[in-house]
């Protein structure tokens, strides 16, 4: 039997999302994802800990994304709900030295925060579903939902 690597982070983009393009002309969309965590240690010291993610979308979410970017919707310091699958992928750096890179294929992503706070807020492809108020409580947007609540059309966007 398969396994499952699923994964659901809560965090903030790290630098500007890029679109890019397979060699057979599949856009994708890439951006980093900071996750933060604060504790105290054993002396009783306030610490904090980053982990960064390199979160990838395909397809339709990817369309939706670049626009999003395009609009400066989803940009640097943007706080996102991310789901997918993750990998983590060993490389060695510049020094030889060897790293992990945690990358996730995102199947959903949501905008948080709202504008008040200078964070947009809502789904992904138009307004919210369920009466939602667009923030974290609404749905997030699904890489496989049809092509109608995917439209594109960002003029119905509620933020």
């Amino acid at each position: 039997m398969a396994g499952i690597s699923k994964v659901i982070i809560i965090g903030n983009i790290g630098r500007d999302p890029e679109t890019r393009y397979t060699p057979n002309g599949t856009m994708n969309v890439q951006f980093s994802l900071a996750v933060s965590r604060r504790f105290n240690d054993q002396g009783g010291q306030q610490q904090e800990r980053t982990n960064w993610f390199r979160v990838t979308c395909w397809g339709k979410l990817a369309e939706i994304a670049d626009g999003l970017t395009q609009n400066g919707y989803l940009v640097k310091g943007k706080q996102v709900y991310v789901e997918g699958r993750l990998d983590a992928r060993e490389y060695n750096d510049q020094q030889g030295q060897a790293r992990t890179s945690l990358d996730v294929n995102a199947t959903e992503l949501q905008l948080l925060g709202s504008r008040g706070d200078g964070e947009a807020g809502g789904q992904m492809g138009g307004a919210p579903r369920g009466g939602g108020s667009g923030t974290a409580g609404g749905s997030p947007q699904r890489e496989n939902e049809s092509q109608d609540e995917q439209s594109g059309n960002f003029d119905d966007v509620p933020f």
